[in-house]
């Protein structure tokens, strides 16, 4: 099973956006979601940009993952 993780687009060069998650900054793809835009929020699945969502749903998203991520913390 695969979780798509949310997060904001930092930059885009070529075919590449970097964003960061967790803190650490990396680069993924944006073949699949081509109209993608620095500043939007998507889901990002195995080094791909997979769907564009709303700023909204990007911290829902987060919130419901928070319990997660603290727990992995020992929070």
């Amino acid at each position: 099973m695969c979780l798509s993780v949310p997060v904001k687009i930092l930059e885009i060069k070529n075919n590449k956006a970097v964003v960061e998650i967790n803190g650490n900054k990396q680069g993924v793809g944006i073949d699949l979601i081509p109209e993608i835009r620095e500043n939007d929020y998507c889901l990002v699945s195995n080094g791909f940009v997979v769907k564009k969502i709303s700023a909204k749903e990007a911290e829902e998203i987060f919130k419901i993952l928070k319990p997660v991520k603290n727990e992995a913390k020992g929070k």
